[in-house]
């Protein structure tokens, strides 16, 4: 949601205060920053100086993704990756628990001080001498080493602080780079790490591999027996069945269809020949010619004869016409057409009867062919069963044997290579020793030491003004209250002491001209005339919400003022309980307010008149102490009759009213003010009691003419981002309590 301009220029405003007031509080301790700046760098200096140098050293190691092997075969684990998370993965491992105890047992570290080792161990049996412990460190050492339930190791703690290992930018190379109070010493321990880490890979490599072997050893133990299991169960399956080799199978598919091929050609050609057969037949018995049936059985021999048989009847019809039936030549004629006619019809029945063999003979074939075919069907039913359940023995075995092979296979190179492993990183730096301390930076632990303790002394500085529960600045009064601010009264020395004069705060307007708070109280007295709205008499109201705000101070001083200006002023003490005020300006009383409420008493008896002013003042009460109920006293009519024959004799009434939240008295009297004077104390009156106490007032939150914050600290009044008072006209204002 977009703000309106008006929030934003609240919010902007808001922001802005705060930044100011920070500035304020700032400037107004710079003695106190300067002072905790100067001992934290004191202290960071000394601790500086006292620290003991350490040298540095380191080796760098490259990662190598690329593929490195003796033997032209496969490692059980892949190469390394020259990825981010490989090269992290690296670095984690390189200062791994594990590793770093390798390089305390190769440098025997653990009997080394620095490290929180102890003198009296020994690294060979692992076990303490018998020297007794001469210092703390040594019986610490001792207690850690002491058989138990997990302890921390503090030797490898320490060498794990005293270690950097970083990947180098987005290189394939590792730093190694190790601190120590010797310069060998460093140099020692980061040579030392780079090596255990390649042996380390080597050892792992080869672990993996020697792993590897005894699972594939086991592995390929079980294979050896499923296999065997596996062959065997094929060999006893063929010998059931009485299969010897793959050919031996009774008939396979290709003999099945050839047979069912050859046994409809034969329904074929049975069709064929009985069509054949009947035909002829069915020409014979018609007596049709045998022309037609020289066409059936497709026969030359038929045609020749027939031929014949038309040449010897033309031969006899031609001497038919010559001769006579007993001439010989006719006679040997129509022997010539009868013994043509015999041929003809034997050779017919011939090559009928020859059909009616191939018709029988087709038929025979075919019938013997479907009875071979339906035989060949049963025996290739019970051979396809068979033929599967042998198919999934010899698979089973093949599958069986080519597992056991491949793992064979593997388990010799793995075997061979087991002893064969180059490592995934190389070292190409050594360190060398130093020649110079690397540390400790003094330099840098002063400018540190300066800016932490600057830091702290600015938050402490900066916690001391915003942890205050009151108003801080004129600005925040406004902002919270909704309210003018009138003016900023500083705050003043009112010790009793030799020489003490009671009234001197009370008359500050007089006493010292110049000062601050004269000029405070001028400017409060600028904008109540600015806000007066009649020229009439007018009744101020100097209220408070809580007791001991001063009120009474900024009463009398604001009545004073108008006083030297040859104004008709009185000044009533309304504070019928405590009566401060009226004990400190008027000790010689006859009667007060309290006397003429209660008894009646004429207001010009109990009004007192400073003879240097020309000030008058009303009295709470008299010497007599009295306990009447005084909210009702000042509530009652005859209080309104007294105040309004009193703004007759008077152009300005100032009243200093009783506190708002503890009592109701000064409620009461806020209904006879014109204008009311809302004081606060600089940091000390809390702010939700203080809006409060204005919630209080009611109606006559109307009129209130602005809020006095008053008791400021002198440091913040000469601040320029400060409160926004009169300028100090007067820079010697005396803080002496002298008459």
């Amino acid at each position: 949601m977009i703000q309106d301009y008006d929030d934003y220029e609240e919010d902007e405003g808001a922001s802005s205060a705060l930044i100011e007031r920070a500035l304020s509080a700032v400037r107004r301790r710079l003695v106190l920053i300067a002072v905790l700046t100067a001992i934290g760098t004191g202290i960071a200096t000394v601790y500086a100086y006292t620290l003991q140098n350490y040298y540095e050293a380191y080796s760098v190691v490259q990662v190598d993704p690329r593929q490195k092997s003796i033997t032209n075969v496969d490692s059980v684990f892949s190469d390394m990756r020259g990825d981010h998370a490989s090269i992290e993965s690296e670095v984690q491992l390189i200062r791994s628990k594990p590793l770093l105890l390798k390089v305390i047992s190769a440098l025997n570290l653990r009997a080394d001080p620095e490290f929180g080792g102890y003198k009296g161990y020994n690294a060979s049996k692992k076990t303490q001498t018998n020297a007794r412990p001469t210092t703390v460190e040594d019986l610490l050492a001792s207690k850690r080493e002491q058989p138990g339930g997990p302890q921390r190791d503090f030797v490898v703690a320490n060498l794990n602080d005293q270690l950097a290992i970083r990947r180098l930018r987005n290189t394939l190379l590792i730093e190694i780079k190790a601190y120590s109070r010797g310069p060998e010493k460093a140099a020692k321990i980061a040579n030392t790490l780079a090596d255990v880490y390649l042996r380390d890979q080597i050892q792992s490599k080869q672990s993996a591999a020697g792993l590897a072997s005894d699972l594939l050893e086991k592995k390929l133990n079980a294979l050896r027996t499923e296999l065997a299991k596996a062959e065997t169960d094929v060999e006893r399956f063929k010998a059931r069945n009485q299969i010897f080799e793959d050919g031996n199978l009774r008939l396979g598919r290709s003999e099945l269809a050839r047979l069912m091929e050859q046994t409809v050609n034969a329904r074929n050609a049975t069709a064929a020949a009985r069509a054949k057969y009947e035909q002829a037949q069915n020409v014979l018995n018609s007596g049709r010619d045998n022309g037609d049936l020289a066409d059936v059985l497709q026969s030359n021999t038929i045609t020749r004869m027939k031929d014949e048989l038309a040449k010897a009847r033309r031969r006899r019809a031609e001497l038919a016409t010559k001769y006579g039936a007993r001439h010989p030549d006719m006679q040997q004629s129509i022997a010539d057409v009868r013994e043509a006619q015999r041929q003809l019809d034997g050779e017919v029945n011939r090559l009928v009867s020859n059909v009616r063999n191939e018709y029988d003979v087709a038929r025979g074939r075919e019938k013997q062919l479907q009875a071979d075919l339906t035989e060949l069907k049963s025996q290739q039913s019970a051979t396809n069963e068979v033929s599967v359940e042998l198919s999934e023995l010899k698979r089973r075995a093949q599958n069986t044997r080519q597992v056991y092979e491949s793992l064979l296979t593997r388990y010799k190179s793995t075997a061979e290579t087991q002893n064969l492993q180059l490592p995934d990183v190389r070292i190409v730096e050594r360190a060398n020793i130093a020649l110079q301390p690397s540390g400790p930076n003094h330099k840098r632990f002063v400018i540190i030491g300066f800016i932490g303790a600057l830091g702290l002394s600015l938050m402490l500085v900066l916690a001391l003004e915003f942890i205050t529960s009151g108003i801080s600045r004129p600005e925040d009064a406004e902002r919270f209250f909704d309210i003018s601010h009138l003016s900023s009264i500083p705050a003043i020395d009112d010790r009793s002491g030799p020489g003490f004069n009671p009234t001197h705060a009370l008359r500050m307007i007089i006493a010292e001209p110049r000062s601050s708070y004269s000029e405070a109280i001028r400017n409060i007295r600028r904008e109540l005339d600015v806000r007066r709205t009649h020229n009439r008499a007018s009744v101020i109201a100097i209220a408070s919400s809580l007791p001991e705000e001063g009120t009474e101070t900024i009463a009398s001083n604001i009545a004073h003022h108008y006083a030297l200006t040859n104004k008709r002023v009185l000044l009533i003490d309304g504070d019928l309980r405590r009566a401060s005020l009226t004990r400190r300006l008027a000790a010689q009383r006859n009667s007060g307010l309290l006397e003429v409420l209660w008894h009646g008493t004429s207001p010009d008896h109990a009004i007192l008149r400073d003879q240097s002013t020309g000030l008058h003042f009303m009295p709470a009460m008299g010497p007599s102490p009295l306990e009447p109920a005084s909210p009702e006293l000042l509530a009652s009519s005859h209080m309104a009759h007294v105040l309004a024959h009193l703004k007759t004799q008077f152009d300005t009434i100032i009243i200093d009213t009783p506190p708002l939240l503890p009592v109701i008295d000064g409620r009461v009297l806020a209904d006879y003010a014109d204008q009311i004077v809302f004081s606060i104390t600089w940091r000390k009156t809390p702010k939700q009691l203080a809006k409060r106490a204005l919630r209080l007032l009611g109606p006559n939150q109307e009129k209130v003419a602005g809020v006095v914050v008053n008791q400021i600290s002198p440091s913040a009044l000469e601040d320029s981002l400060g409160f926004s008072t009169q300028q100090n006209v007067h820079e010697s204002t005396q803080r002496k309590l002298a008459a």
